[in-house]
């Protein structure tokens, strides 16, 4: 958070420095809590587990990683917001977006002809 907060205080500062400059910035951290705001399209007792049925308390295991040999492949990607504990769901991912598109959509001041 501290971070993001110095990334865009920076951002604010070139942005009066290069006015005729158009910086755009997508914030990947708030996009994610997006995400997991919206948990709720996810089913609950699984949202923050990895897909990969690899056991332990958020089904990851850095050393086994889904799709090596031994390890089940998920069966239903979209009740979940972790693919293998590291990468996100194609859902997941759409939310990202979705929350993305609006976000610097609304950075973009629109010039008619």
């Amino acid at each position: 958070m501290d971070h993001n907060k110095q990334l865009q205080e920076a951002i604010a500062s070139l942005r009066k420095e290069f006015r005729e400059v158009v910086i755009i910035y997508g914030d990947y951290y708030y996009a994610f809590e997006y995400v997991l705001r919206s948990a709720g399209t996810f089913e609950k007792s699984v949202a923050l587990k990895s897909c990969c049925e690899i056991g332990g308390a958020n089904n990851y295991d850095g050393k086994r990683q889904c799709g090596a040999a031994g390890v089940p492949v998920c069966q239903n990607p979209a009740k979940f917001i972790s693919w293998d504990g590291v990468h996100l769901t194609q859902k997941a991912y759409r939310l990202m977006s979705k929350f993305f598109n609006t976000q610097i959509l609304s950075q973009i001041k629109w010039i008619r002809a």
